[in-house]
């Protein structure tokens, strides 16, 4: 009986001890980010988010101006109305997520915050379905959630 027990392997008893835990994910510091300019890649995350953002913002103009978000002359005027108050929603959080992302570029963590936040608003306040304004939206979004952040993480240090 005996002879079964000492078969078997050993637990580390420190594997979930917080201390050890702690102390050794500091011990690697490969992933941050140490030279004194900022990556190609991460300069290519904020003009890409630039270029994004400034495309919502441009398409908050257009529904402003033209009062039209589902293109009714295409679907023979059988579109519901847009909410007056879309437009100037649309445009306003496009203009967070700018701010956000020049927050980024200077290292401020309430940029991503706001970038986030914005851009996740803008997806979940449309009224309907719109392939321009809800894919264009949610793709901003995962472009920032999935190329943004995996950029962000070796600099997240230097955030303040």
């Amino acid at each position: 009986m005996s002879d079964i027990n000492s078969n078997k392997p050993k637990e580390r008893e420190d594997l979930f001890d917080r201390d050890v835990l702690i102390t050794q994910r500091h011990l690697n510091d490969d992933l941050k980010h140490t030279a004194p300019t900022k990556s190609i890649a991460f300069k290519a995350m904020i003009v890409i988010m630039v270029f994004l953002i400034i495309s919502i913002l441009y398409r908050g103009i257009v529904l402003a101006v033209t009062n039209d978000y589902l293109f009714r002359s295409v679907l023979n005027n059988d579109a519901p109305e847009m909410p007056a108050w879309y437009p100037s929603v649309t445009i306003f959080l496009g203009v967070i997520a700018l701010i956000g992302v020049f927050m980024v570029a200077g290292f401020k963590k309430w940029g991503v915050y706001m970038t986030l936040t914005s851009l996740f608003l803008s997806a979940v306040l449309q009224p309907e379905f719109m392939a321009d304004g809800t894919l264009f939206t949610l793709f901003a979004l995962f472009v920032f959630i999935g190329y943004g952040l995996a950029i962000i993480y070796p600099y997240w240090y230097k955030f303040k």
